[in-house]
């Protein structure tokens, strides 16, 4: 699912903020941010602008880029203690029309999805783009879609597993042939990439044609170690987590069991489970949240959050595809400035 950085929302509640005069609270969707306390009242339409959103420089938003001449990226802020996730403005930022909730602004905003510098052994020499038939992974976060929660409540047994901290990697076979993506780019076999390197390493081309023996399969994990994203999980090495296995052949993807059964039988890693079984029916997003705050990686530092799916590949209305959704750590993204 393409992912709306700005859409049009409703203001479905607004409270105070201690010790503030001109600013509140206000939630959309599962989110919660502030705004200026003339700004809304509930039920007003907005236009909202999700984390990782580049705003463009433009007269709309000049009241809110410190630097002139630099695009703003909105991220996880507190202000006054409150947790600020998103950016509500109101919605004559935009041409003059008629705008109904749900609405997909991105691009009539100008709005782009902020991506984070590439280190050199990453990026490597391209063979192409990612082949259309490999799905990326990209879940979406719980609070842009709130109904998620119930119909992961009623699917019977769940999975979560913790989102490691790396660069995502697909090593796939098909029709015979070995290959290895990035999140958007197939890469040829190098001297130096980090990628490929991994591959050889942990011999994942080889155990994956033995185990699939005939099969057109790709298995799709999380690149972790050495410059990766900091390193901020204090890998010793470059490791792959796997945490997908997608059958080409016949456009699905496959158990969580089958994930286990493979990455056992191979001696390869898979992202580590931190629940498993059926949720109660009261569960709230904020206890999902909670989760995702709780968990560190084994060097001590905040987790990045939490995939959660059913056990068992289910369909979500909500998403009009696969029932898979994310709870990332506020304490995660606000060490690191996310």
């Amino acid at each position: 699912m393409e992912r709306k950085l700005a859409s049009i929302q409703k203001i479905t509640e607004i409270l105070p903020i201690e010790g503030a005069d001109k600013i509140v609270c206000v939630e959309i969707l599962g989110w919660q941010c502030v705004a200026l306390k003339t700004e809304f009242k509930v039920n007003d339409l907005c236009v909202f602008f999700e984390i990782d959103s580049v705003l463009p420089i433009a007269s709309w938003n000049d009241h809110l880029r410190k630097e002139p001449d630099k695009k703003l990226r909105v991220r996880t802020i507190r202000l006054k203690g409150t947790l600020s996730q998103g950016l509500a403005l109101p919605l004559s930022i935009l041409p003059q029309g008629e705008y109904n909730v749900g609405d997909d602004v991105t691009e009539l905003v100008k709005v782009e999805k902020y991506e984070p510098v590439v280190p050199a052994e990453l990026s490597g020499k391209v063979k192409g783009t990612r082949p259309s038939w490999i799905p990326k992974t990209d879940e979406p976060r719980i609070q842009s879609f709130p109904e998620t929660l119930s119909e992961l409540i009623t699917a019977g047994d769940v999975v979560g597993t913790m989102k490691m901290d790396g660069s995502s990697i697909t090593c796939y076979l098909k029709d015979g042939i070995f290959g290895v993506t990035s999140r958007n780019m197939e890469l040829v076999e190098t001297d130096g990439n980090a990628y490929w390197k991994t591959v050889r390493e942990n011999k994942i081309e080889e155990k994956m044609r033995k185990y699939f023996e005939g099969k057109n399969i790709a298995a799709q994990g999380e690149l972790c170690g050495n410059s990766i994203q900091g390193n901020r999980m204090g890998e010793k090495m470059l490791v792959v987590y796997f945490y997908n296995l997608y059958d080409i052949g016949a456009c699905r993807y496959l158990s969580d069991e089958t994930l286990n059964n493979f990455t056992s039988a191979c001696n390869l890693k898979r992202v580590p489970i931190v629940f498993v079984g059926k949720l109660p029916g009261d569960t709230t997003l904020n206890d999902l949240l909670e989760k995702a705050n709780s968990l560190n990686y084994l060097n001590g530092t905040p987790a990045e959050g939490i995939v959660w799916r059913p056990t068992i590949e289910t369909h979500s209305d909500a998403l009009n595809g696969r029932l898979s959704v994310k709870t990332i750590s506020s304490r995660f993204l606000l060490k690191y400035n996310e």
